[in-house]
């Protein structure tokens, strides 16, 4: 009786509370945060006090307290919320408070599950005694690891994107630089052409044209561009225009090897599609077609046996 008891409502109850301690350094750091921000708000107020609350009117209460625990009850500095940071960034999670909620969402999503087993282990009796323990500890692992499973899933859909229009953007680029633009010129420019046909490789462009406006080395913000949009295509235009600026070599010759450097691997890669589509439909022909064509194949005969044996 003791151990059915202790591997059914006690171990979650336990996880629960386990995980309700943990949330008590983040929920303080929460209230202080908002009593700051408080006194900040009260001393920026000067003469219209309504018209400085009017941004909050649209806002419930309770959506304003959550996203604030969000914001503030997770941490912001170290070696993981770094690389937290850099990953938010290739899924296209650019907000300043992106890291607090991606920890916050990974809370959610551990609590809110054992929740939801705790009030369902009445209903869970006629399992097997360790079907709760279980239970648990999968949906511990599956809460921890959804929200990083999403983030690869967005930076996989965004590399796709990303590869599918670098080389639209090569041409925009070998056109612009041949019609006499700057290298930095062409970057804007071609950062508007493509606004809405591939708007991730816009934002991308528009940021490598701010760093270059800023002062930024031609070399260290084409390696940020590469690396922010982690495809190798990417990093290879970043080698290839950082050796033509030391050897002195023409801007213009190089992207034209390189454009058509890109068409041609554009081309092999629909080939290898192609090529690749008898090998996947050779299953569903399998599964679907051949059973049909056997059937209508033999029918015939099966029925003509079947008047002969009559």
């Amino acid at each position: 009786m003791g151990a059915a008891l202790l591997s059914g409502p006690i171990l979650p109850g336990a996880m629960l509370l386990l995980a309700l301690l943990a949330a008590i350094p983040g929920l303080v750091s929460f209230v202080r945060s908002r009593q700051a921000a408080d006194e900040v708000a009260k001393r920026l107020v000067r003469r219209s006090p309504e018209n400085a609350d009017e941004p909050r009117r649209n806002e419930s209460r309770i959506g304003r307290a959550v996203m604030g625990l969000a914001d503030n009850a997770a941490p912001t500095e170290g070696q993981e919320v770094n690389a937290v940071r850099a990953k938010l960034n290739q899924a296209g999670f650019h907000q300043k408070n992106a890291v607090s909620r991606y920890f916050f969402a990974r809370f959610v999503c551990v609590v809110i599950p054992q929740v939801g087993l705790f009030f369902a282990l009445p209903y869970m009796s006629e399992l097997p005694k360790y079907a709760p323990v279980m239970a648990s500890i999968i949906l511990v692992l599956a809460g921890l690891a959804a929200p990083g499973k999403f983030l690869d899933m967005q930076i996989e859909k965004r590399r796709q994107a990303c590869s599918g229009g670098f080389p639209d953007m090569m041409d925009l680029m070998l056109a612009c630089v041949e019609a006499g633009l700057s290298l930095d010129a062409a970057v804007q420019r071609v950062g508007e052409e493509l606004e809405l046909r591939h708007p991730i490789i816009a934002g991308h462009m528009r940021t490598l044209s701010l760093e270059l406006r800023a002062g930024k080395a031609r070399k260290n913000a084409w390696r940020a561009f590469a690396d922010r949009m982690g495809i190798e295509e990417a990093g290879s235009l970043a080698t290839m225009l950082r050796q033509a600026e030391e050897m002195g070599t023409s801007l213009g010759q190089t992207l034209r090897v390189f454009s058509a450097d890109m068409r041609q691997r554009r081309i092999l890669y629909a080939e290898e599609k192609a090529m690749a589509l008898p090998a996947k439909l050779t299953l569903p022909l399998i599964l679907f077609v051949f059973p049909v064509l056997l059937g209508v194949l033999t029918l015939p005969a099966v029925v003509m046996l079947g008047s002969v044996f009559e």
